[in-house]
């Protein structure tokens, strides 16, 4: 039976980059992994800036730069009611929210898993491609077996680490329970190429208008990953045949300047649809178990939270794992600290998803009314450096509920001063 120290079940982003720290501070570490190559997911490729600086004190910011990740130093937020030249003067500086952190960061999932899961293996890590049926048995010293081309192995740990994504078997097998807040919308991506010149590169963007919300971001190499996002009355606008051809039409946002080359460029990857839903877990552990990741529960993708949730939950056990006690009350801290950056986040993604993907008649009104508090509510500056710079960072007055009483009924928020007295 193999022994080690830690057992990884998940070689995506998440994984391999607490793998790379473990195997690095000299454990004896396996990650395994069920996929033989890394697909595109259409998703998981933007880092926001207090992810890139958890990875960066993971010790893994490097290896995604050198993988060929693009950064972006500002975002702009086109919309249909707003003037071009107001827009264009007015972008969202990302690269100055995090000091020393020059912006988002990009880099495709399977080159970002490649990168990771190579330098897991270089740091010492025991790295096994090609492994299902994985089974867990939780306590005092867990064990794991998988099968691997036809044969089944055993091992034992004093930590197996569950980050096999959204679906996670380990956490099924422990019945850790999973709440899941219901979508209010889709998203659906594709990946285009040929924008060389054509679209700026140094700054990611969003746009909005009657019915869709677009989120886009540069991956280099005249590459641009966009995705739409409708409400849920239009779920199946992008699948079936005519889905590609749809979508491209739909980039035509009448607020961009350069939305007929959106439309005109050539698709450089699959077009992949999934619901805008969110889920968390109030625990992720249990004795000789931790959960990260996904694995442990899911932000709304429509703010782009997931790789710098996984960085931040991966940096922590990576913590508690060096302080060298891995009982389940070393893990309290996580799981509470966890469980108020997802609430936080699950605010932000439905305050998003409210102002500019929910379906309702009267969804011009909210957009104008989030543009109208951008600009006139201070606690949208909490609850935007949050999402650029760490949930913890905003103010708890951003994240309880008055900015989406204003939104819906166009009502200024009650001061928290006055509220407390």
């Amino acid at each position: 039976m193999r022994r080690c120290d830690i057992v990884i079940v998940g070689g995506g982003i998440g994984g391999s980059a607490l793998g790379t720290a473990l195997a690095g501070d000299g454990l004896d570490v396996v990650v395994l992994e069920a996929s033989e190559r890394y697909e595109d997911r259409v998703r998981g490729e933007s880092m926001l800036p207090w992810g890139v600086k958890e990875a960066r004190d993971l010790g893994v910011e490097d290896l995604l730069l050198d993988a060929g990740a693009h950064i972006a130093g500002t975002w702009v937020h086109y919309d249909s009611d707003v003037p071009l030249e107001v827009t264009e003067a007015n972008p969202i500086p990302v690269g100055m929210i995090v000091p020393g952190v020059a912006g988002s960061l990009n880099l495709r999932h399977p080159e970002a898993c490649t990168a990771l899961s190579s330098a897991a293996a270089s740091a010492g890590a025991e790295v096994i491609r090609g492994v299902s049926d994985v089974r867990v048995t939780a306590g005092p010293e867990p064990s794991l077996r998988y099968t691997r081309a036809d044969e089944t192995v055993d091992i034992t740990a004093r930590l197996v680490v569950g980050a096999d994504g959204r679906n996670s078997a380990i956490r099924r097998q422990l019945d850790i329970p999973l709440h899941r807040q219901e979508e209010t919308h889709l998203v659906a991506g594709l990946l285009i190429e040929g924008l060389e010149g054509i679209v700026p590169d140094e700054q990611d963007f969003l746009a909005s208008e009657a019915d869709l919300f677009m989120a886009a971001f540069h991956q280099g190499n005249g590459q641009l990953r966009i995705y739409l996002m409708p409400g849920v009355a239009q779920r199946h606008r992008f699948s079936g045949s005519g889905g590609l051809e749809e979508f491209r039409r739909s980039c035509a946002f009448g607020c961009l300047p350069f939305a007929d080359d959106l439309v005109r460029a050539n698709p450089a990857g699959p077009l992949a649809a999934f619901p805008g839903d969110d889920s968390w877990t109030d625990e992720p552990f249990v004795e000789g178990v931790v959960l990260v990741g996904d694995a442990a529960g899911w932000n709304d993708p429509i703010i782009g939270q997931g790789l710098s949730i996984a960085m931040r939950d991966a940096r922590t056990v990576r913590d508690v794992v060096r302080a060298g006690n891995v009982a389940p009350s070393a893990f309290a801290g996580y799981a509470t600290e966890r469980g108020e950056r997802m609430r936080r986040l699950r605010f932000c993604a439905a305050f998003m998803a409210s102002a500019f993907a929910t379906d309702g008649k009267d969804r011009p009104a909210r957009r104008a009314r989030f543009f109208e508090l951008q600009q006139a509510e201070p606690l949208m500056m909490g609850l935007l450096g949050g999402l650029f710079g760490g949930p913890e960072n905003g103010p708890p007055e951003a994240f309880d509920g008055r900015l989406m009483n204003a939104l819906w009924n166009g009502r200024v928020p009650v001061p928290a001063v006055s509220e407390a007295g």
